[in-house]
Order: C-alpha cells, then sequence, then structure tokens
C-alpha cells in the first residue's frame, strides 16, 4: 500500500512540477503571478483530446497540445501583460484572473460543460511489479513526466537560451547590456512554459481520463502553493515542491487517512513552510 502510494505521489507530482514550475519561471522574470496558466493548461488538455480522437496518436496529441499552449501564452504575454507591464503587479493579477475565467467559460460555450473522456482503447490493461499495479496510463504519464522534466533540466541548465533565461530573470538591464534580447527572450519564456503545461492538461486528462473547462480551477491556486513552498523565482524549488506535494497528498490520504480534504494539505504545507523557511523549500540547504 506504502510503496503504491509513493508511485501514485510521484506521478501526480511530476504533473504538478510541470505546471509551476512554468509559473515560477514567469514570475521569476515579469514578477507577475500568471494565473491564467491555468487557463492554457486547459487549452493543452482540450487540443490533446480532440487531436487524439482523430489521430488516435499520443504523440500527435501531445506535440499539438504544447504548440496550442505555446501560442496561447505567447498571446497573453503580448496582449495583456506587455501592455500593463509598467503598471502595479495587482493589476496584472487582476488582468490574469480575467483571463484565466475568460478562457474557461469560452471553453465552456464551445465546446459545453460535460466531461470528454478519452477513447477507451487509449490506455488499456494494468502492469503488475509485484505488489505495485500500474495502470497503462500512469505508466505513460509517468514517462513522459520524467522525460519532459529531463529536457526542461537540459534547456535551462546547459543551453544558451537558459543561460540567457537566467541572466534575463536576474537582471534585465544587466542582460540587455550584455546584447540579450530581453523582449524576445519574455516571450520564449512564455511559450516555453505554456508548453509543459498545456502537456501537463493533456497528462492529467489522460490520467483521470476526463477533460472539462473548470479542470484548471484547482492547479491555478495549487501551483501558487507550490511556488511559495519552492521560493517563487526558483524553478528546481518549484519542482522539488511539486514532487513533496504530490507525495503529502497520496501518502497522507492513502495510508494514513488523514480526514482532510486532498486538496487543503498543500496549503497546510505551504503556510508551515512559511513559518518555518519564508524562503521556500531550497533555502533548507542553505546556510
Amino acid at each position: 500500500m506504502f510503496f503504491q502510494q509513493v508511485v501514485n505521489g510521484l506521478t501526480i507530482g511530476g504533473v504538478y512540477a510541470l505546471i509551476a514550475m512554468g509559473l515560477a519561471l514567469v514570475y521569476g522574470i515579469l514578477r507577475i503571478i500568471h494565473v491564467a496558466h491555468a487557463g492554457v493548461y486547459v487549452v493543452g488538455a482540450y487540443t490533446g483530446l480532440y487531436v487524439f480522437m482523430f489521430s488516435h496518436s499520443f504523440v500527435l496529441a501531445a506535440l499539438a497540445s504544447m504548440i496550442a499552449s505555446a501560442v496561447v501564452g505567447v498571446l497573453i504575454e503580448e496582449l495583456v501583460y506587455m501592455p500593463l507591464l509598467n503598471n502595479s503587479p495587482i493589476i496584472s493579477l487582476i488582468a490574469s484572473i480575467g483571463v484565466f475565467i475568460s478562457i474557461e467559460e469560452g471553453i465552456r460555450l464551445v465546446f459545453g460543460p460535460y466531461i470528454k473522456s478519452f477513447p477507451s482503447a487509449m490506455f488499456s490493461g494494468e502492469y503488475h511489479l509485484g505488489s505495485l499495479i500500474l495502470s497503462s496510463s500512469q505508466v505513460v504519464v509517468l514517462l513522459v513526466g520524467m522525460i519532459s522534466i529531463v529536457l526542461i533540466w537540459f534547456i535551462t541548465q546547459k543551453t544558451r537560451f537558459g543561460l540567457a533565461l537566467k541572466a534575463v530573470s536576474e537582471d534585465i538591464e544587466m542582460a540587455e547590456g550584455v546584447s540579450i534580447d530581453s523582449r524576445w527572450m519574455i516571450m520564449l519564456a512564455f511559450a516555453f512554459s505554456s508548453a509543459f503545461a498545456g502537456l501537463a492538461g493533456l497528462l492529467v486528462g489522460a490520467y483521470f481520463n476526463s477533460v472539462y473547462p473548470s479542470m484548471g480551477d484547482v492547479p491555478a491556486y495549487k501551483s501558487l502553493a507550490i511556488i511559495v513552498v519552492g521560493g517563487m523565482n526558483n524553478i528546481w524549488g518549484a519542482f522539488f515542491a511539486a514532487i513533496v506535494i504530490g507525495l503529502l497528498e497520496t501518502i497522507a490520504i492513502g495510508v494514513f487517512n488523514v480526514p482532510l480534504p486532498r486538496d487543503s494539505l498543500a496549503f497546510i504545507f505551504m503556510v508551515v513552510m512559511l513559518l518555518i523557511k519564508p524562503s521556500g523549500i531550497m533555502g533548507i540547504f542553505k546556510r
């Protein structure tokens, strides 16, 4: 039972990480709490669902969800955040909430309010590893999640693009002083983070076999708790916080039967971390 819940926690924690790391990246560059990121996540889920229904290819569905989400993310950045950049951050936050609600309501208007499911043959069967039982969808989510995290690590740590992103997030003026086009990097950061948020939407839709307009509500506030725990602009802090929260949820509920709503645990943990280490989970490893 315990190891089963550990695997379940790693699965859902990996998906949380794909969403929260992008949110932390955007905050690090623009100091904006990008609530509309959860709307991009929903766009990815619906795009992946319909592409899979017509193509029966999960690879095509994943690529389509990433591309569509990247486009939506860049549009939000260009049409909403850039015009408001010189205003108070609270104005951008209010606008972001408005965009998120607009995306959800637009999807509800176009596709209807009801839950949609993937074809039953998409992921059939189970894998038994001793006492562990892994569904086909869980295996796919684990594998795609791990590959995505490794890809994010490589891009952010080992490429010129990643170094430029780091420079822009630390000091835009200094970055421009060494010939880094900060405007272009901001656009690429939104495309990059939005693509993986869209992929996360597809993975969650496949894992739970349900896609619906309000599926971004929980990620909208839970990803905020994750980046607070991880350190607001620290994408790897967001990764570790997401994994910890995923494990906390599944073990607390599945093993110890804690009589609390699952989604409340992330916020309880957030409050505890703020009291103990306001700088975030990565600060624990620093003197």
